[in-house]
């Protein structure tokens, strides 16, 4: 809402645009909404949303691969059978003609396989495997973090325009006040025309900054729905939780320590290391020779004289063998190379988000300690701009001040609760990006049900 000579204005009631559409729908539709709450919305999420379903479906998958190991320990057996009828017929050899009779036949073998010792492959694919399934757990653990991190500012930035939007409504009611006292005053010849005009001018800028508010309003909806897995209705949605500051009790040091011990990125790396440094030593095996034991039962007969067998041709097969391959160029130096390279590309990943993680959370935590008292401060900025807008109405009633000084007043006024509303809503977000950083719950119990 400007004025001439108030142009500061417009841009905070821009900034107040939020969802003042779902803010008039809940005060209208009341029980017909649906009430979320921040509990809620992360519940919805973790449930509905794609990315933390695909994750999961990695980390089902993972299982599956780690019975295929244990797998590898077990004998093979297989079973192949076959039945055979070839009727009586005639073929020419020579110029001459013999019959042919009708056969039956039927041939059954078992084999039975098994690897004694694969140069200790298996135990060692074993590891690995489980080194996989761990990582798959903690991807998706991490997925999930993300996705919480996620959807707790997508929230907070609907509540964030919430809020927004209805001081854009009082200020509204705040201008049509102010268009009413210069009518007023016009109406007994106090003031001239252009007090009104101006006043008339505020009044329909901050009618559409509240219909660009409610615009805001269903562009956060929809960003809320879509990490939500679109398990909102299409009508009015009450975000239900409340955000009050509170002084953060968290120490730097702790939160990191706690980080690099239990956070799911840490996780995810240490279970890559660990598959990375099985595969060295399934590379390094290979120098080690294997042994294999081999059983296989087979029965056959082929009877011409009807179907009746008598006497079947019995061949039991036994082997143990021995496989070492003593050179084969250098190709096994190569994957033991490569292997090496991939642990030691691990451990080294491991550093760096160590490194990284520490430096977000330190930076994470004093962000939510400069909003605190930033807020703390604005706290201070309303009730200085509130007097000041209140002293200004009485001068301008008077006679003592103008319009513009007026004007003036409540641009301040707006900004500071603007400012303290946003504020709110910043040390909310800083202690969303700590959770994500620290990888811990710092929500108070009390917020979010």
């Amino acid at each position: 809402m400007t004025t001439l000579g108030s142009g500061t204005l417009a841009l905070v009631i821009l900034l107040t645009a939020g969802i003042g559409s779902v803010a008039r729908g809940q005060e209208v539709a009341g029980g017909d909404s649906l009430r979320v709450s921040l509990a809620r919305a992360l519940e919805i999420g973790r449930q509905q949303n794609p990315a933390i379903r695909q994750a999961g479906y990695q980390r089902s998958a993972a299982g599956a691969g780690l019975w295929d190991a244990y797998g590898n320990l077990l004998p093979q057996v297989t079973l192949q059978g076959q039945a055979q009828r070839t009727e009586s017929g005639s073929f020419a050899f020579f110029g001459s003609e013999f019959q042919s009779p009708e056969t039956y036949s039927t041939v059954y073998q078992w084999n039975f396989t098994h690897s004694l010792l694969d140069a200790g492959r298996d135990l060692f694919r074993i590891r690995s495997a489980r080194a996989e399934a761990d990582e798959a757990i903690a991807a998706y653990d991490l997925e999930w973090w993300e996705t919480r991190a996620e959807i707790g500012r997508q929230y907070l930035t609907a509540r964030r325009q919430d809020a927004l939007a209805r001081q854009a409504e009082r200020e509204v009611e705040r201008l049509t006040e102010h268009l009413r006292l210069a009518e007023a005053r016009y109406q007994v010849g106090a003031v001239t025309k252009s007090d009104v005009l101006q006043a008339q001018l505020s009044l329909n800028q901050g009618e559409v900054a509240v219909l660009e508010a409610r615009q805001a309003a269903g562009e956060a909806l929809l960003a809320l729905r879509r990490l939500l897995g679109g398990d909102l209705p299409d009508g009015p949605v009450a975000l239900t939780s409340e955000f009050e500051v509170f002084e953060p009790p968290f120490e730097a040091d702790h939160l990191v320590a706690q980080a690099l011990r239990s956070h799911p990125g840490l996780r995810q790396i240490d279970a890559q290391e660990m598959a990375d440094a099985a595969g060295l030593w399934i590379a390094r095996s290979a120098y080690l020779p294997g042994v294999q034991f081999q059983y296989s039962l087979s029965r056959s007969v082929v009877d011409t004289s009807g179907f009746n067998f008598s006497d079947f041709d019995d061949r039991n097969f036994y082997a143990l063998s021995l496989s070492w391959e003593l050179f084969d160029g250098f190709t096994r130096h190569n994957q033991i190379s490569r292997a090496n390279a991939a642990l030691q590309s691990s451990r080294a990943e491991r550093e760096r988000r160590e490194l990284a993680m520490e430096e977000a959370v330190r930076a994470a935590h004093s962000r939510l300690l400069t909003a605190f008292r930033a807020h703390q401060a604005n706290l201070i900025s309303v009730e200085l701009a509130e007097e000041d807008l209140r002293l200004g109405e009485a001068r301008y009633r008077t006679g003592a001040g103008s319009f513009v000084d007026l004007l003036d007043a409540q641009v301040r006024a707006a900004r500071a609760e603007t400012d303290r509303i946003a504020s709110t809503y910043d040390f909310y977000l800083a202690l969303v990006q700590l959770e994500q950083g620290t990888g811990l719950d710092l929500f108070p119990e009390r917020i979010g049900s």
